[in-house]
């Protein structure tokens, strides 16, 4: 705000639509829609962030399964599925962090190297990015961050919001799974859940909230202290994503229904298709079944 000329409405924007965004997400923590009045006018939590700008303290579980190229090509009829890891960066805080800027502090410096390193391995520009996962702990670290993934001009970030450019007919949809700022912060397992949120992007499988036309999708994930990891997707066939059909996803999902648009539970069915045959042990699952009500 001091340095460029942002306001408290533009970072109350984000948080307004991080929230709009989470109505179509079911794993949100969140899912109600708020105005930017609303947002504005929820508890100061630290001047210019309001409550509604800020993470919540979340729980959750995530996994991804990776299968090499040789795996993928024995298996081509899930090919239309898989999504290639085409890029991937981790860096550390580098001495800038101790520059007294609060920019640096927040990871302007580790996430801008890390993205150019990714973005140079997979052979693409920010530019081709229609579609990002950003961490979005509050909405400075998204506004700073923009920035630093080459979104905007140096400086611009803001500009980017008030154009409605990082949402739905703009120049690129940040957060379609509402973010942390909605969709939750449960730590450990939010930088899956913003890989799962891609993949099913690129697959055509989020169709209420799909960034059309997406060839390329990236990925960012921090902790402050201070390390960044920055994944570029594409899709394994090089094809653009196109949504699909619930039904179609249905046939070809082994659960039977497309778990991008709808959250189910687990079954005692589900539990005993990915239990060990040969080394199973009723001990090891202590009172899981019983809280799961299996």
């Amino acid at each position: 705000m001091q340095k460029y000329g942002a306001t408290a409405e533009d970072f109350a924007e984000i948080g307004r639509i991080s929230h709009e965004h989470s109505q179509r997400n079911p794993y949100a923590q969140f899912r109600q829609k708020y105005t930017l009045q609303d947002i504005l006018d929820s508890p100061m939590i630290f001047a210019p962030l309001t409550k509604l700008q800020c993470s919540p303290t979340s729980d959750g579980a995530a996994a991804a399964v990776i299968v090499s190229q040789q795996f993928l090509d024995a298996r081509p009829h899930l090919k239309s599925q898989a999504v290639l890891m085409a890029g991937q960066s981790f860096k550390t805080d580098s001495p800038k962090v101790f520059s007294e800027s609060a920019i640096e502090l927040i990871g302007y410096d580790m996430t801008a190297r890390a993205a150019s390193a990714a973005m140079q391995e997979a052979g693409v520009t920010s530019k081709d990015i229609t579609v990002c996962e950003l961490h979005d702990c509050f909405s400075c670290n998204e506004m700073v961050l923009l920035d630093g993934l080459g979104f905007s001009e140096p400086g611009k970030a803001h500009e980017l919001v008030r154009n409605g450019d990082i949402t739905y007919g703009g120049k690129l949809v940040i957060n379609p799974s509402g973010g942390l700022i909605s969709k939750g912060h449960p730590i450990g397992a939010t930088g899956l859940a913003q890989c799962a949120e891609m993949t099913w992007q690129l697959r055509g499988w989020a169709n209420n909230r799909l960034a059309t036309n997406t060839r390329v999708a990236l990925q960012h994930n921090l902790g402050l202290g201070g390390a960044v990891v920055i994944n570029v997707y594409k899709r394994a066939d090089g094809k653009l994503n196109s949504a699909v059909d619930d039904a179609d996803i249905a046939k070809t999902s082994w659960l039977g229904y497309n778990p991008a648009v709808e959250a189910r539970g687990v079954t005692a069915a589900d539990a005993e298709k990915v239990r060990s045959r040969k080394y199973r042990n009723d001990f090891a699952l202590g009172d899981t079944p019983q809280r799961l009500k299996l």
